[in-house]
């Protein structure tokens, strides 16, 4: 007999339909709790006779190591699930499993299958969408039955094992603890943490009378067209701005279209971007033509602060207005939570995100100290990563 994994989702009936009288002041259960739905005294034999028992909707496994993506495909998984009613399957129900809108449909026995890219650091919901031909022991299922049934989910999360090595005191607090900890990647994968990965070129497009130019879009290029950039369109102040990371003394064409009109520099001129910067170029179009002339006052180019920073960190899934620090992840995952000791001795659980972001007012390395509020989870980032405790 096939065993199913421990996570469960039970969905409480409603009152209607258990035959409940309203007024209690009885809280509702938890979603991992069981509840008993008995059939409504009025509901026809056709219709929700058969809906005696808790709602489930099981997945095998629900929780994965996330691996490196292959061509082979070896990064995905199928599990398999199975929605029911006590002991009665739903057939020819509906369900999604996050974004994709790739119907999953329940067999006569309530079994389904779905598969899990294991590669992509998430929260998947899976969840019934649609019963409009749903039976349950081929009777069809009425719009008050449907209607819990509709709140059946659970998730399935794939995310790095994280193990804590030691909890110490914090010798700058002593109402603080120092957690260190390490993001565990499979043997062989690389992971990507928090690091710069381009910079910004930003700056203003002007008219030859020196006002600025809404709407124009800056395009950069190296390779007869490999490595290019597109800007934003410009605002009403002419701004504009891009990201793109130089290569070392490579010249790079410049061109700033408006609409169909495109204006360039000089035939066989280039641009030089400096490497390891961000960088401002102002541009002055001309009064007449299309060429650009390539040198101040026309073309001003100077270094700015920042650059944009991605790659994966970890954080406590606590409440927003709980402060905390954690460092960027060392090249081995090795990283570093201070916090408040009642806080840890609540035992929270972990995040993961694989963050986004320019960061202008400083530099950041790997062990650099980051405030809470700038690592928060997206969405769909796993959330409720227990980690697994090495030390004493």
């Amino acid at each position: 007999m096939k065993q199913w994994g421990a996570l469960s989702v039970f969905v409480l009936l409603a009152a209607a339909l258990a035959g409940c009288e309203s007024g209690s002041n009885e809280t509702a259960p938890s979603p991992s709790a069981t509840v008993s739905a008995m059939p409504s005294a009025s509901a026809s034999p056709s219709a929700s006779a058969a809906l005696s028992g808790d709602i489930r909707l099981d997945i095998s496994q629900t929780s994965f190591d996330l691996k490196q993506w292959e061509q082979d495909g070896t990064h995905n998984t199928t599990v398999e699930g199975k929605l029911v009613v006590g002991d009665s399957p739903v057939q020819n129900a509906i369900l999604h499993a996050g974004e994709n809108k790739k119907d999953i449909v329940t067999d006569e026995t309530g079994s389904f299958e779905l598969i899990v890219d294991q590669s992509l650091l998430k929260d998947t919901e899976v969840k019934v969408v649609s019963l409009d031909n749903a039976t349950i022991g081929g009777r069809p299922i009425d719009s008050s039955a449907s209607e819990e049934l509709l709140k059946a989910s659970t998730f399935i999360t794939v995310n790095y094992p994280i193990e804590i090595g030691s909890v110490q005191p914090s010798a700058a607090d002593a109402s603080k603890v120092e957690v260190n900890a390490r993001i565990k990647s499979q043997e062989g994968d690389v992971i990507s943490f928090f690091q710069v990965d381009k910079y910004r070129i930003g700056g203003v497009v002007k008219d030859a009378d020196g006002n600025p130019v809404p709407n124009a879009v800056v395009w950069i290029d190296r390779d007869e067209g490999e490595g290019f950039g597109k800007s934003t369109p410009t605002n009403e102040k002419g701004e504009y701005q891009l990201f793109y990371l130089p290569e070392a003394d490579e010249g790079t064409n410049l061109t700033v279209t408006i609409g169909t009109t495109r204006y360039t520099l000089p035939e066989g001129k280039v641009f030089h971007i400096p490497d390891e910067t961000s960088v401002l170029i102002n541009i002055t179009l001309p009064k007449e033509g299309y060429e650009i002339v390539d040198k101040p006052p026309t073309l001003e180019s100077v270094t700015s602060d920042g650059a944009m920073y991605t790659g994966i960190l970890a954080g406590l899934n606590v409440p927003s207005d709980v402060a905390y620090t954690v460092t960027i992840p060392d090249k081995e995952g090795n990283f570093k939570v201070t916090v408040d000791k009642e806080v840890w001795e609540r035992h929270p659980t972990f995040f993961e995100t694989k963050l986004t972001k320019f960061v202008e007012d400083r530099e950041l390395t790997w062990g650099d100290t980051l405030d809470s509020s700038f690592v928060e989870p997206g969405a769909s980032d796993p959330k409720h990563i227990v980690a697994e405790s090495l030390g004493a």
